[in-house]
């Protein structure tokens, strides 16, 4: 994957094609976890996306419950605008005529959006396998179980692609 800057407010993501199939379903993954009932979800994944407020300006036990549910609406909204940005995405590919390399124009926002939504599959799937920060200094041959594997080389790809579109940012002259 290549993450160019083409002016102050576009990048052109390039990814080859095996890596836009990966990205692709990741993103397919996502659509279903956007889309999914909150009630539905372990205690853990529900938390991570009603967020949770910790005592702090809130001079009451009534500001606080507000503040909460203005906070579980905003995350509600954020999941919905990703999910559409999602399906975008899904269907560009689809259309694509040329997939080898895949290559997505995004303004910043979008790209900032991508960033985060590949820190949400990270994350999901953390609380999913059960994977914690002392698994992922673990040499992925160690570790036994194969879904736990999966899950480590996952979480650290996605990290690869997240440092690759940061790259440009934080390496500027």
């Amino acid at each position: 994957m290549t993450c160019e800057q083409i002016d102050s407010q576009h990048w052109t993501l390039s990814f080859p094609e095996a890596e836009a199939v990966f990205i692709i379903n990741i993103l397919a993954r996502l659509a279903r976890n956007y889309q999914e009932d909150l009630s539905e979800m372990p205690p853990a994944l529900r938390a991570y996306w009603q967020g949770t407020l910790t005592v702090g300006e809130a001079a009451n036990k009534e500001e606080m419950r507000e503040s909460q549910e203005v906070l579980s609406e905003a995350r509600a909204e954020l999941r919905s605008d990703r999910l559409a940005l999602v399906e975008n995405w899904i269907r560009e590919f689809e259309i694509a005529e040329k997939r080898d390399p895949w290559e997505v124009d995004v303004s910043n926002e979008e790209r900032d959006e991508f960033i985060s939504m590949l820190n949400d599959r990270r994350l999901l799937l953390a609380f999913e396998a059960g994977i914690t920060e002392q698994d992922m200094t673990v040499d992925p041959g160690e570790i036994s179980q194969e879904a736990r594997r999966h899950a480590v080389l996952e979480i650290d790809i996605l990290g690869h692609f997240i440092l690759v579109m940061l790259g440009p940012q934080i390496h500027r002259p």
